[in-house]
């Protein structure tokens, strides 16, 4: 059983990252009442071919707190320049204040292999950060040190779900059409995005989901691996 009063972060890359890959089991968490916090790291403002970076980021902007608001979710909003990650040190830094501000128990975030940059510095940043939120003494931090407790990180499903294999699914069959209201909140996302399928994102997180849920069992379903490190063992099931 999941304890109550949890806080739960979804931690990704750009603007409509979580709610591809992980949505539906935030949304599943919201209906248990915990707290759910957004955080998409960078604004997202370098995609597209004519719109400004300045404009475009505001745009996203309003987009990812109206997805927020179907979820009834906290949105964090760091603007980091899109195309820009790295794991450095003032990257880590704002890592760590953001984990501060939420105070997790558990972390999602992209898996290590994932197919962009962006993804793969950000779920570094997070590994790189997600002890150091608890140390009151770390220096240059500008949040004071949240709870020293353990952190459950769990890695959300890739793009198309490529060098990816879940060890555990979430069933999001009863929250599926949710999960599309909140990804349909990107409208700048779904029209210039150009993926090499000619997908449009609803059309694709339909065949995800469904792919995931043949696996699963179930109707539609997403796909996690939880980071195994030391002390991170778990005796229970977390995910909802």
């Amino acid at each position: 059983m999941v304890e109550h009063n949890m806080n739960i972060m979804a931690i990704a890359a750009h603007p409509d990252d979580i709610e591809i890959n992980c949505a539906g089991t935030l949304l599943r968490y919201a209906k248990m009442g915990y707290n759910i916090t957004l955080v998409p790291f960078t604004s997202g403002n370098m995609g597209h071919q004519t719109k400004l970076p300045e404009e475009l980021a505001e745009v996203r902007k309003q987009e990812a707190q109206a997805s927020a608001a179907v979820l009834g979710a906290t949105l964090l909003w760091p603007a980091v320049t899109d195309e820009c990650v790295f794991p450095d040190k003032q990257q880590r830094s704002l890592m760590i204040d953001l984990m501060r501000q939420v105070d997790p128990d558990i972390i999602i975030t992209h898996s290590p292999t994932d197919y962009h940059p962006d993804h793969r510095y950000v779920s570094q940043l997070v590994f790189d950060s997600y002890f150091q939120k608890g140390l009151p003494f770390l220096p240059e931090q500008r949040e004071a040190a949240c709870r020293f407790a353990t952190t459950h990180v769990y890695f959300m499903d890739n793009l198309g779900g490529i060098d990816f294999i879940p060890t555990e699914y979430v069933d999001i069959a009863d929250v599926f059409e949710q999960k599309k209201q909140m990804l349909s909140c990107h409208i700048s996302q779904a029209r210039s995005v150009n993926n090499p399928s000619n997908l449009p994102l609803l059309e694709l997180i339909e065949i995800q989901g469904r792919f995931r849920g043949l696996a699963a069992g179930c109707r539609y379903a997403e796909g996690f691996r939880r980071m195994e490190g030391y002390q991170r063992g778990l005796t229970r099931r977390i995910l909802p």
